[in-house]
């Protein structure tokens, strides 16, 4: 799945992202195995109210839908490029592959390597 979603991010804006995911999921997750490929515009900024609620939702697909890794890409002019990263890869830790890129290309790639590779034992 391929998400485009204009920052700054707040505490609204993921709730309303976790509306629109939770139409979408169920029928990506009865396919098997998926990825979400996030692209932001605008601003990587999240303040920490925000992070606690795409954490949840993280774990939640992780856990009930399937979803086995995560890709962010984040153009090098987008604003807080590079700052936000420690937050964003805190967010996925222990829960499921994560990787940042500058370029749609690198981020699809890396995800289907994911995609392909035999289930965990």
């Amino acid at each position: 799945m391929i998400a485009e979603i204009g920052g700054p991010w707040n505490a609204e804006l993921i709730h309303y992202y976790r509306e629109l995911m939770a139409e979408q999921v169920p029928a990506v997750a009865a396919q098997g195995p998926w990825a979400l490929i996030l692209e932001i515009r605008g601003a990587a900024l999240c303040p920490p109210e925000a992070v606690e609620g795409i954490r949840r939702g993280v774990v939640e697909h992780a856990s009930s839908w399937r979803r086995i890794c995560t890709a962010y890409v984040i153009a090098s002019d987008v604003e807080g490029y590079g700052v936000t990263d420690r937050v964003w890869r805190g967010i996925y830790a222990g829960i499921m592959p994560f990787e940042i890129f500058e370029h749609m290309a690198d981020a699809r790639a890396w995800t289907q390597r994911h995609l392909d590779a035999p289930p965990p034992a």
